[in-house]
């Protein structure tokens, strides 16, 4: 109903600059025009999805809280991931938030692309579907015409980024300013609470927020050490066995996603997002992101916004 609503301001800002394109949707279902919600509010759909009708964007709601549940409901989902692969072939725009993220995935939408979910379900993710290029930070990511964003409410962030692509930038921030939202650039950093552990191991949860938490400044290995409480032997143990990677590459790896982030979704200056993540050097920066992704992030950046334009 949010996105409705937001595609309705999204026709009455267009309708004022006399555009031509205007939006037009509907809510489809698997096999029944009734969908029972979570609180059990009933939303008629407009019709049930078809093989024969295709679509310019389709948008994948999350779709249950309970993890458990999702999980179960996912093994049901085969018919719409086959749906969504047909749509996505024929050129349309496929997205989802929070947990219809994992529907994308299921229908192999996600392979080997950029992604992202919210940070309570990003482990079950990644065990899920090991070959998706998971950012942990990202609140919305795009990779050829697959939009993912991360938390419930981020189908605001998903549905701008449509109204975006579809109409043009003025126009989106004009439905931000009429609903008055905040589209300033940010990460799901700030918002990861040291207690979330789902499936993974608390310690190594409790390293990763240290070396997020440290911003730009530097991090070395001793004073991650130091942090965790541990003698450094003890860390190099601990982070190779479950992490599969020795400490220095573990700070190296995290910071390096930082900065992707910071460089698909902003437009801040190569120096500038050195110093976020922590190097106060711009040319050692270059060579460790360079070492990691095997490209300099001058590329990775152009390289992501052709992958958005496609």
């Amino acid at each position: 109903m949010g996105i409705g609503d937001m595609l309705a301001i999204a026709n009455a800002a267009i309708a004022r600059n006399s555009r031509a394109i205007k939006f037009r949707w509907h809510v489809v279902s698997t096999g029944t025009r009734g969908v029972a919600m979570a609180r059990g509010m009933n939303v008629v759909a407009d019709g049930v999805i078809k093989a024969s009708t295709s679509y310019d964007v389709v948008l994948v709601p999350g779709l249950l809280i309970d993890l458990a549940a999702t999980t179960q409901r996912l093994n049901e989902i085969d018919r719409v991931a086959g749906w969504l692969r047909r749509q996505h072939a024929r050129g349309a725009i496929v997205g989802g938030f929070c947990t219809g993220v994992f529907v994308l995935a299921q229908a192999g939408l996600l392979d080997g692309r950029r992604a992202t979910t919210t940070w309570w379900l990003q482990s079950e993710l990644k065990q899920r579907y090991p070959n998706v290029d998971l950012s942990l930070d990202a609140v919305v990511t795009e990779s050829d015409r697959v939009i993912c964003a991360a938390g419930p409410m981020a189908w605001i962030d998903l549905t701008l980024r449509v109204i975006e692509i579809a109409a043009d930038v003025e126009t989106a921030r004009a439905c931000a300013d009429f609903a008055v939202l905040d589209t300033s650039r940010r990460t799901q950093t700030g918002y990861l609470p040291q207690g979330y552990l789902l499936k993974r191991n608390p310690w190594l949860v409790e390293a990763e927020m240290i070396v997020r938490r440290s911003g730009a400044k530097p991090l070395a290995v001793s004073q991650l050490a130091k942090a965790l409480g541990v003698p450094e032997r003890t860390l190099h143990r601990k982070i190779k066995a479950l992490a599969g990677e020795p400490p220095q590459a573990f700070i190296v790896r995290i910071r390096m996603e930082t900065a992707r982030t910071l460089l698909e979704t902003t437009r801040r200056a190569v120096k500038d997002i050195a110093h976020a993540v922590g190097y106060e050097d711009e040319s050692s920066f270059r060579k460790a992101f360079r070492k990691l992704l095997a490209m300099n992030p001058k590329d990775y950046r152009a390289r992501r916004a052709i992958a958005a334009r496609i």
